[in-house]
């Protein structure tokens, strides 16, 4: 059984959902002191991305010798700006009024190793655009959410009342929620992790 590098419930519910079982494993990395290094190394947001996915899987492989090891990260781009998770509603607010009529991209990183070197990984950066939403709708929005969208990168939830946010959205949903799934069950099976 793989293990997954993550407290993400989503992550853990779209493996469910595809019919992989992992063990729920997260690990404790300084993202932040990650993404300054990253930055002052020139890596795209992109690259950062992956960068964060190979920190997480790094440091669950030691902990279990001999299996799989799934990490992935997300970061949100707008006009070259990253984005993290708000750290409360004011912020998230603030976030939201920042992308509301632009168009952003969410680069969403995955790798799975094993023994302590990687197998395999894949970035993917969905683009969505959001619409010029009415301040009246914000303050609904964020009432209705709550602190549920803390733990989302862009303060949404797209599977539930966040694609009201949206005018389009270009990539799959399991990306954009977190994990693409097609290329890392395609992955999975050419390693023997599951079934042909």
């Amino acid at each position: 059984m793989p293990v997954l590098a993550s407290g993400s419930a989503i992550r853990r519910q779209l493996l469910h959902a595809a019919g992989v079982t992992v063990t729920c494993c997260p690990v404790d990395v300084d993202e932040d002191a990650l993404r300054q290094r990253a930055h002052k190394d020139g890596l795209s947001l992109r690259e950062t991305a992956l960068t964060l996915a190979h920190a997480k899987a790094e440091a669950a492989s030691p902990r279990h010798p001999g299996r799989l090891i799934i990490a992935a990260d997300q970061i949100l781009e707008l006009e070259g700006r990253a984005f993290a998770k708000p750290a409360d509603l004011t912020e998230a607010r603030t976030h939201l009024q920042a992308l509301r009529g632009k168009t952003h991209a969410l680069h969403t990183a995955v790798t799975f190793w094993k023994d302590g070197r990687t197998l395999w990984s894949h970035v993917a950066s969905p683009t969505l655009t959001m619409r010029p939403f009415s301040d009246d709708f914000l303050a609904q929005y964020l009432q209705t959410e709550g602190t549920a969208i803390l733990s989302c990168v862009g303060c949404y939830r797209i599977e539930g009342l966040g694609i009201q946010l949206f005018d389009s959205v270009s990539g799959s949903s399991d990306t954009i929620a977190g994990l693409p799934l097609i290329p890392l069950l395609a992955a999975l099976r050419q390693h023997d992790a599951l079934p042909v």
